[in-house]
């Protein structure tokens, strides 16, 4: 003979019984946007637990929302993402900026250790570029406030689905984009050393360099994955909910991308043309491993190691913000053939890598035509 249930038993059973088979067809909406259906019989299943369905018996099986598919989840109406974008920029570029421009005030009352700063660059000059450097980070920290703040206020949405379509933000993925791209970098670099190319020149201000790396360890990846968050996150998950092209959005994006790099003094100093393609292509490139690889974790590894990389390794002479890089570029005009060819060549190594590294070719069988 079987053995008696026991009466812990019995308890699970009647609860079971009670909450999972007869109450789900009498329950509200509450439940039924926590709830799984089953593809079958076409039921409400309210257990996030349960492996079959109690109508019908099918084997239920959980439907993920894609990158592109969290777009649809809060508050979509359209005049909501213009408010949202509108509100965005200001507090970032405008507000974000008033401990610059308060800083900026004060010096031109009096001199502090021998810094000064111009109004009209925004630029504090003196022994040491860090004040500067800090400063203006501070911008991107209070911007990332405000996506997070007016993102939950304004759209009701959940900051985790504008950045990824997993259960949780994969580190791992931007730490492994992060080394690939040092790795790459390196390379080039070392070759360019040891011809003794006068491309490059040592600064040697290396006391400077380890105050402005302290500070970019830890408002760099802020910086890097705010512009993240907002192009390759809200903004294609925004225009996604107007065109079913995913090249179409990533074009749009980019561009975006692209023109906003205007204000800073790169493209007037190195070439207007090739810097704009140059940012175009990298928007694209970063669109891209963002749509398949499902989140912008791979982006923003790449996109902070980039800044890393500019702040401390090899730096430009006129950049948006000044740092004390090891070597600093000589090279006053940028090619647009030579240019466009190295970055393509780059991003196709990259994406061979991630591809390999994360199974995309499988994924890619069953991605929706672009």
């Amino acid at each position: 003979m079987p053995p008696k249930p026991s009466m812990k038993y019995k308890k699970l059973s009647f609860i079971v019984q009670n909450l999972f088979v007869r109450y789900p067809r009498n329950m509200g909406e509450t439940i039924r946007e926590t709830s799984n259906i089953c593809l079958n019989c076409r039921n409400w299943i309210s257990s996030s637990i349960a492996s079959y369905c109690q109508i019908c018996g099918e084997c239920i099986k959980s439907k993920t929302n894609s990158f592109l598919d969290n777009s649809s989840l809060g508050k979509n109406n359209w005049w909501i993402w213009i408010v949202f974008t509108v509100i965005f920029i200001v507090v970032w570029q405008v507000i974000g900026s008033l401990p610059l421009v308060g800083f900026c005030r004060l010096l031109k009352i009096g001199t502090v250790a021998g810094y000064s700063c111009s109004l009209d660059e925004l630029v504090i000059t003196g022994a040491s570029k860090a004040p500067n450097f800090l400063l203006m980070h501070i911008t991107f920290v209070i911007g990332a406030a405000s996506f997070y703040f007016f993102l939950k206020i304004l759209h009701n949405k959940n900051l985790l689905k504008v950045l990824t379509e997993r259960i949780r933000f994969d580190y791992k993925r931007s730490l492994f984009a992060l080394s690939i791209f040092f790795l790459f970098a390196i390379i080039p670099l070392t070759a360019t050393l040891l011809t003794n190319s006068s491309e490059l020149k040592l600064r040697g201000d290396i006391i400077d360099l380890l105050l402005i790396a302290l500070i970019a360890l830890i408002f760099v990846p802020i910086q890097a994955s705010l512009e993240e968050a907002f192009f390759r996150g809200y903004l294609l998950q925004g225009f996604s909910l107007l065109f079913k092209s995913r090249v179409l959005i990533l074009i749009i994006t980019s561009s975006i991308f692209a023109c906003l790099h205007l204000m800073n003094p790169e493209p007037w100093s190195y070439g207007v043309g090739t810097y704009l393609i140059s940012v175009f292509l990298v928007g694209m490139f970063m669109g891209l491993i963002t749509l398949i690889d499902g989140g912008i974790e791979l982006a923003a590894g790449i996109h902070i190691a980039n800044n890393l990389w500019v702040h401390l390794i090899v730096g430009l002479e006129d950049s948006v913000i000044p740092s004390s890089s090891l070597f600093i570029t000589t090279n006053q005009n940028l090619d647009m053939v030579p240019t466009i060819i190295s970055s393509m060549s780059q991003y196709a190594l990259l994406t061979v890598v991630f591809a390999f590294r994360y199974k995309w070719f499988s994924k890619l069988k069953k991605y929706p035509t672009l």
